[in-house]
């Protein structure tokens, strides 16, 4: 039984390589396609809550307040969370031109989408409406060079020799 049905397998031929394709019917079978995929997530979506509406309705007073505690205190997490990552975000996106004491001042709150996770775009407005960078100088100009005859040039010490240390030895009487 399992040979004729491999037989059988192994008979159909893939089309052949060179057989021209409808790129434009393909695209619009694909494009239909998605639209009913979208459509099925859109129903999805309401389906998800309605039930969720009905679950809230059966449930006690008691369930009630666990969940409502239970969100905010969901909400209130990924809030601080959320911040943080703003705040990681400015430090990366600024290159340390800003520092702790400006991120401190500004609400970092408002750089969060609604889906809790920063929002690049608007942080890297703010980053260049804050700290616009630096102008980077095409040509250096070099600068006075050191005078290295500076300092103490009569020092004719041997080596390892230290006459503070000379000096406390035979105070001392150490040799």
């Amino acid at each position: 039984m399992s040979e004729s049905s491999t037989a059988t397998d192994t008979t159909t031929e893939a089309p052949e390589a060179t057989e021209t394709v409808d790129w434009q019917a393909e695209a619009e079978k694909w494009k239909t396609q998605s639209r009913k995929q979208e459509e099925r997530a859109k129903a999805n979506a309401a389906a998800a809550k309605e039930l969720e509406q009905f679950r809230a309705a059966q449930m006690s007073e008691t369930e009630k307040i666990a969940a409502e505690a239970e969100q905010r205190g969901r909400s209130a997490a990924l809030a601080e969370m959320g911040q943080r990552l703003v705040r990681a975000e400015f430090a990366a996106r600024s290159g340390g031109r800003i520092g702790d004491d400006t991120l401190d001042d500004l609400n970092l709150a408002k750089f969060l989408d609604e889906d809790g996770q920063p929002d690049v775009k608007a942080i890297d407005k703010a980053v260049a409406r804050l700290a616009p960078p630096a102008e980077q100088e095409t040509t250096r100009k070099p600068g006075p060079r050191p005078d290295l005859s500076q300092g103490s040039s009569s020092n004719n010490l041997p080596l390892n020799g230290d006459p503070l240390l000379d000096t406390v030895k035979q105070k001392l009487g150490i040799d």
